[in-house]
This record gives C-alpha cells, structure tokens and sequence, in this order.
C-alpha cells in the first residue's frame, strides 16, 4: 500500500509551520511572564522576611531591655529587702539613727531629682516622687527616635575623641618643655669654660695662669624663654 500523504498542498505545511511558531513564540512570552511573576514574588518574599527578621530584632531587644530592668528592679528590692532586715536586727535607737540617715537621703536624692524646693512631704511621699521620675526619665528615653540617639553617641564619641587629642598633646608638650628645660639647664652650666695654655710634652708642669669666662647667652635663653612661654611682645 502507498503510505497516505499528509499534504497534499505546500501551503498546508508552510501554514502549520506558521502555526507552531505562533504557538512557540506565546509559550515564549507566558514563559516571561510567569518568570516576572515569579520574581515579582520571591523580592516580595524576601523583603517580608527581611522585615520580620527587623521586627523579631527589635522585639529581642525590648525583651532583653526588659530583662534588665527587671534584673535592677530584683536587685534593688533584694537590698532593700536586705536593709529591712538589717533595722529589725538592730536596736531601737539604731533603728532610729538609720531610719533619719535614710530620710536624710531620700530628701538630698528628691531635691536633686525632683524638686529643690524645701517641702512637708513625708520620707515615703518623697520615695513616690523619685519613682515617678525614674519611670518618667526611662519613658523619655524610650521615646527618643533612634537617630537621635544615634546623633548622640557620634557627638559623644567625638567629645572623647577630642579630650583623648588634647590629652596627648598637653603630654607632648609637657615632655618637650621638660627636654627644653633640661637643654637649659645644660646650657647655663656649660657657659663658663675654663681656658689655659696646654703643658707642653716632656717639660716639667709650669703654673697655669687659669682664665674664667663666662659666654654670653643671653640671646640663647631669650630664643628658650620665647618658645617656652610666648613672646612678651605679642598683642
């Protein structure tokens, strides 16, 4: 048998050609698109991971701050759990003695924190006061935008870094004033030199007329006293 013909007419093979390049060129194009999608999505993925990894930082960070605080307030109310203890142990008249050096200390910290002026408030009126403005002071604190505490340690930073500078240069100068010192100390000791005639080989000692002179340095110690303390003469 003849094998059947599946064209019969070249224009059905150059149009079923047509066609699959038609399809082939959409498949290319959804293949894109489905490629941007993709990417679309997978920036979308990482910038919410990104931000939830920020916001399970910022979450640590509070909770740590927390934890610390939570650790002073401990810690304070072990010492004065500890400071209890210790007036029920002593005496009447101790417990009295302690009791007015405490309200003394509460009214020095209530008028350096709180309020200088002098008051009726009783010691633990007092007490109230300088918790509120210890929690109103750490409230502040945590309201402080982050860039402004950023601002705040570089300017703080800077400070150091300045009084570290003046530090080192006042040292500078110091150890040059001291080597300058020493050259005039030197200096004024070797300004008298004693001269005399040289005994001459194999001849007995003659006496030796002996000549001291003193140099003049005057203009030697004016040049170290300008360079140490400045001119007089500047206005």
């Amino acid at each position: 048998d003849e094998a059947e013909l599946y064209f019969t007419d070249p224009q059905q093979l150059l149009d079923l050609i047509t066609e699959l390049t038609d399809q082939s060129l959409f498949l290319i194009q959804n293949t894109a698109r489905v490629e941007d999608v993709l990417k679309q999505l997978q920036q979308s993925i990482e910038t919410t991971r990104r931000e939830i990894d920020r916001e399970e930082e910022q979450i640590t960070l509070k909770i740590n701050e927390a934890k610390k605080r939570l650790d002073k307030e401990k810690e304070k109310s072990s010492k004065l759990k500890q400071q209890v203890q210790l007036v029920q142990s002593l005496s009447t008249k101790d417990e009295d003695a302690m009791l007015e050096a405490l309200s003394q200390k509460v009214a020095e910290v209530h008028r350096s924190c709180v309020d200088d002026r002098v008051t009726n408030l009783s010691t633990l009126e007092r007490v109230v006061g300088i918790e509120n403005r210890v929690l109103s002071l750490l409230q502040s604190l945590e309201d402080i935008p982050q860039d402004r505490l950023d601002m705040i340690k570089k300017i703080k930073d800077s400070e150091k870094r300045s009084r570290q500078r003046e530090e080192k240069l006042r040292e500078q100068k110091e150890k040059q004033q001291e080597r300058m010192k020493k050259y005039l100390e030197r200096s004024l000791a070797d300004s008298k030199k004693i001269s005399g005639r040289k005994l001459m080989p194999r001849c007995l000692p003659i006496a030796q007329k002996v000549k001291v002179t003193t140099e003049d340095n005057t203009a030697a110690e004016e040049d170290i006293q300008e360079y140490l303390f400045g001119s007089e003469d500047t206005s």
